[in-house]
């Protein structure tokens, strides 16, 4: 930072003291930003924040339990991120993770050095060194067609008189046919599964707390309806406790689970991703896959699916 930039900051602060006001200490500070984070109010969003940041404080305190978050330097910032860069060379910390880490660390000292707010935040600017991040190709990989029978093979001869393993059974293939994220499988309802005449169709709420419905074949609703239905308002995937819903932690355990008896790796991504690359293979068009896993969508996608609303490519796989 400048002099005169310093001396700005240091004359701001004061005359905020003068006025009665206090800088926010670390609590608040990290409460205010994961308020703020998103945009559309997405938990998803707030969460994903709230994981990385944790690592960055834990960091700190094991290191500098002396220095506030306000407190911390461009020099301290450089020696987490050279420990980070550390574990990605011992093979510790994926690359995308390491992004992904410093990426939340620095949105939230930009989000509390602004003029507007830093002097009650207390942070003059952000300490995170520029052009830190690494060139990291995205390096989830699709199941095959035959890997991924094989896996629900396994799944089918351990379901019989096990009510979790069918449970299980339904929460792997209903993932991979609707191509929906972890966060739309675990809250998906009863109310939101609906028979029609011809398949059925399910609505997911995606980022953002952005709804979409995908149609579905029938052979899919027997999927679903297999588990038995409940109430409109009961979770279909339900967690220990009454009223709960499976967690994203606790879907993944399961999928790493039977994964491991298939000789797989997998986790509830990739099985998005084996959707979507096994639907493309099969002929379906970008407009219809990118509206049935509710990606972003121009003008020309929004037009398109306007005016073909009985295709998805769920209804090409299953």
């Amino acid at each position: 930072m400048e002099r005169h930039e310093a001396l700005a900051f240091v004359s701001k602060l004061y005359d905020h003291a003068r006025a009665g006001h206090s800088v926010w200490g670390d609590k608040l500070l990290l409460r205010k930003f994961l308020g703020q984070c998103s945009r559309t109010n997405s938990a998803e969003t707030r969460n994903g924040y709230m994981r990385e940041l944790r690592h960055f404080t834990r960091w700190r305190e094991a290191n500098y339990p002396d220095l506030l978050l306000r407190q911390i330097d461009p020099h301290v910032m450089q020696q987490w991120v050279d420990d980070l860069r550390q574990r990605v060379d011992a093979g510790d910390l994926k690359p995308n993770s390491y992004n992904r880490r410093i990426s939340a660390v620095s949105a939230f000292y930009r989000w509390a050095s602004e003029p507007a707010r830093c002097t009650t935040t207390g942070v003059p600017r952000n300490p995170v060194p520029p052009r830190c991040l690494l060139a990291a190709q995205k390096t989830t990989k699709s199941v095959s067609e035959e890997d991924l029978a094989a896996l629900l093979s396994v799944i089918a001869r351990s379901s019989v008189g096990n009510l979790k393993a069918r449970r299980d059974y339904v929460l792997v293939k209903g993932s991979y046919l609707l191509g929906c994220r972890v966060s739309e499988i675990s809250r998906l309802k009863w109310g939101d599964v609906e028979r029609l005449s011809h398949g059925g169709q399910i609505q997911l709420f995606g980022k953002g707390s952005k709804s979409r419905v995908v149609r579905v074949s029938g052979d899919t609703m027997d999927l679903f309806e297999s588990l038995g239905r409940g109430a409109p308002s009961d979770f279909i995937f339900k967690g220990q406790r009454p009223g709960t819903h499976l967690t994203r932690q606790a879907i993944a355990f399961s999928m790493r689970k039977w994964g491991k008896l298939a000789d797989l790796e997998l986790h509830p991504h990739r099985l998005r991703h084996s959707h979507a690359t096994h639907a493309v293979r099969r002929g379906v068009d970008v407009f219809t896959l990118q509206s049935t896993l509710g990606h972003a969508s121009s003008a020309t996608t929004g037009h398109y699916v306007a005016a073909n609303p009985e295709d998805s490519s769920s209804l090409r796989l299953g």
